[in-house]
């Protein structure tokens, strides 16, 4: 074990120790002297405490892009950015000050899954990921011990509109161990999104990047052949709005349908593979601080989740409004409200 301030080359080995310095996390988590609790509930305990105690603690607001972090620092020099309240992860660093290249971890949002590394400005300079594997307090100082650093070197690399910013087939070490693709459980379904393992209400589920393009922009600007509305509608089918509410920027998130119909073609992020539900169990939402990607979307549960249930969510299709909707859409539309007006009248 070697201590994060030792690090001298992400190339050369990252240690997996972080000491988190400060008597007020210790004692605000009931940990005595030498208390240590180990794996998920290492991981339950830090999250407790972002997520709890978080407003009983001196801290300052900070604008991040599209977000918000809560900066919480100790007299020792460690410092906490904790994004959207805990919801979206946290960074930590031992030492530096911003502007600089600092030694820190990124937790995502279930506080076990980490990626360790050299940042600036929260951007990933150099890291790998891991995850927590114990948190202990011995004497007025909290230690995080991570495990193993597996997988490949990551970097801050954001998407555009000609590349993915990661290679297609980099899955997201988050989403490996929260969600899997599987024949769907739905009517004439194919894929679905699937839990891995219990989520809980609020936590974000899994990420959908892609290629960012202007919402407005062609997708096919130089191809002369006419498409039928059915065409159009599998062409989009991966489609969706980064809601970041600029309205001169007008982005959207792409994936081609070959791409995004196959897993073995393109995997960074599954948040595409989730089907439409009228009564969903999860919602989209803007992401703004992802380790790799940066902005992007996600999903996240509105109730608690166990193992193995399949994700939905509403596309927000208005077929009311707009009835040029996918021919799927419009039969589930019309069973749903269907239904729902024969179970008024029973009432």
């Amino acid at each position: 074990m070697v201590v994060l301030l030792h690090l001298i080359s992400i190339l050369v080995g990252v240690p997996n120790l972080l000491v988190v310095r400060g008597k007020q996390y210790a004692e605000e988590e009931g940990l005595q002297d030498d208390d240590c609790v180990e794996g998920e509930d290492a991981s339950w305990a830090i999250k407790k405490w972002i997520l709890t105690e978080l407003d009983k603690l001196q801290k300052y607001e900070i604008k991040y892009y599209e977000t918000s972090m809560s900066l919480v620092k100790d007299d020792e020099g460690s410092s906490w950015y904790i994004v959207s309240d805990g919801w979206q992860g946290s960074f930590y660093y031992e030492t530096g000050k911003p502007g600089q290249e600092r030694v820190g971890a990124y937790l995502y949002p279930d506080y076990s899954t980490a990626i360790v590394g050299v940042w600036r400005d929260h951007l990933l300079v150099s890291g790998r990921p891991t995850y927590l594997v114990e948190a202990c307090r011995s004497g007025s100082v909290w230690t995080l011990k991570f495990g193993e650093l597996e997988g490949p070197i990551m970097t801050y690399s954001p998407p555009s509109h000609f590349s993915y910013g990661v290679h297609p087939l980099q899955r997201d070490p988050y989403e490996a161990r929260t969600v899997e693709v599987w024949k769907s459980e739905q009517p004439g379904g194919e894929d679905g999104l699937f839990t891995t393992r219990e989520v809980m209400s609020g936590e974000v589920l899994a990420f959908y990047s892609g290629l960012i393009i202007y919402c407005e922009s062609s997708l096919r600007a130089l191809d002369r052949r006419e498409l039928s509305d059915e065409e159009e509608h599998f062409r989009n089918m991966y489609n969706i709005a980064l809601d970041i509410g600029e309205e001169d920027d007008n982005l959207c998130i792409d994936i081609p349908p070959d791409m995004g119909n196959d897993v073995n073609r393109y995997n960074a992020t599954l948040g595409h593979k989730v089907n439409h539900s009228f009564q969903p169990n999860s919602e989209f939402v803007l992401f703004a601080a992802h380790p790799v990607l940066g902005t992007i979307m996600a999903l996240t549960a509105l109730e608690d989740l166990p193992p193995r249930m399949e994700i939905s969510v509403n596309y927000g299709y208005n077929f009311t409004s707009e009835p040029d909707q996918p021919e799927w859409f419009r039969t589930l539309w019309k069973q749903f409200y269907s239904n729902s007006e024969s179970d008024h009248e029973e009432l």
